[in-house]
């Protein structure tokens, strides 16, 4: 029987800069600390999954460079109990990183990424009879080159990843990467039909569906969000699709039952940084659906998982145990915490 989780895709190491606010062209913000981490899908996910429950079996597949970033990149993730076994180092292409720009004011990131190793991790990479595994989550769709590139029979080679992993019995689940381009509607759909499972925020699933969640003050719609997920489940997303945003948190099953639950209530000062936050709610989820969890119990981990890194500067610091992460919930969840439309 499979078991565990692996997470394949993005590796960066991230060099976080917090500052008081983004300033103009050619203006000045002060940068007030910095620090080091591992960063991207890979490496918040698995180490968010692990700090949530540390006897789930996790392993992470990706492409590092033979560089000290590299090896940074290892002794991280054996130090957070991750299973590096399925990792292939390249001789020729560094370790992808990634300056996070974090600001003070609005609680805002920015980021300047040289993909390194990112930009050529592809289906080749992957030893599919080793991946004895649960769940496979990719990420992230439009950030990783090769995986983005036409397959003459899938569409692009994430589909065809995802199909080959489906084929082995491994259930699929996929994120996206928030960027300004027109790229979602071409990019995203072939890989649809593959997974299980979607894991997104409002910006990345309004643009793949073609449904923008926000009016032109950025005002959240929130009785658009059914129609997002529903496009999603019209697309082939098999079972669930869930959507997160910094006001709520939703999921739709394929019978196109919809359930949203609101955001913790975090009093003034509680936040310390946005990194990690979109890969610590998309852990909470992937755990839930690990365990078969109700859509209801699956948010409600999601969401506190998330509220959980807020708490710190890094992208997984303030993720604790579920245990935890429910006592958070107590404490800071609102009145009449779901919501339909």
């Amino acid at each position: 029987m499979k078991k565990g989780i692996t997470v394949g895709g993005c590796v960066f190491v991230d060099y976080l800069k917090q500052i008081d606010f983004f300033p103009g062209e050619g203006m000045l913000s002060i940068i007030r600390s910095h620090a080091m981490s591992v960063g991207g899908c890979v490496s918040n996910t698995t180490i968010s999954l692990k700090r949530l429950d540390p006897a789930l079996d996790v392993k992470a597949v990706c492409c590092v460079g033979e560089d000290s970033a590299g090896e940074y990149v290892r002794e991280i993730y054996a130090k957070n109990g991750v299973d590096t076994s399925l990792f292939r180092t390249l001789k020729d292409v560094p370790t992808g990183y990634t300056d996070v720009y974090a600001a003070t004011k609005g609680n805002t990131r920015s980021f300047f990424i040289n993909p390194g190793t990112n930009s050529v991790f592809n289906n080749d990479h992957i030893d599919f009879d080793r991946l004895d595994t649960s769940i496979l989550h990719m990420g992230y769709i439009l950030l990783l080159e090769k995986m983005d590139s036409a397959d003459s029979e899938y569409g692009t080679v994430m589909a065809r990843t995802l199909h080959d992993a489906q084929k082995r019995g491994v259930r699929t689940s996929v994120d996206m990467v928030s960027e300004e381009s027109d790229r979602f509607r071409a990019i995203v759909p072939p890989s649809l039909k593959y997974c299980n499972y979607v894991i997104v925020n409002e910006i990345e699933a309004g643009r793949t569906a073609g449904i923008s969640p926000r009016d032109e003050n950025g005002t959240l719609i929130w009785e658009r969000l059914p129609a997002i997920c529903k496009a999603f489940i019209d697309m082939g997303v098999q079972d669930y699709i869930v959507i997160h945003c910094p006001e709520t948190g939703v999921i739709m099953d394929s019978n196109k039952r919809f359930t949203g639950m609101r955001s913790l209530c975090l009093p003034e000062g509680y936040i310390k940084g946005s990194v990690g936050s979109g890969d610590a709610f998309c852990a909470g989820t992937l755990l839930g659906l690990y365990h078969g969890l109700s859509p209801e119990d699956i948010l409600r981990q999601a969401n506190s998982a998330a509220a959980g890194c807020l708490s710190s500067e890094d992208g997984t610091g303030g993720v604790g145990s579920v245990e935890n992460m429910k006592k958070l919930h107590e404490q800071y969840a609102v009145p009449d915490e779901f919501w339909t439309i």
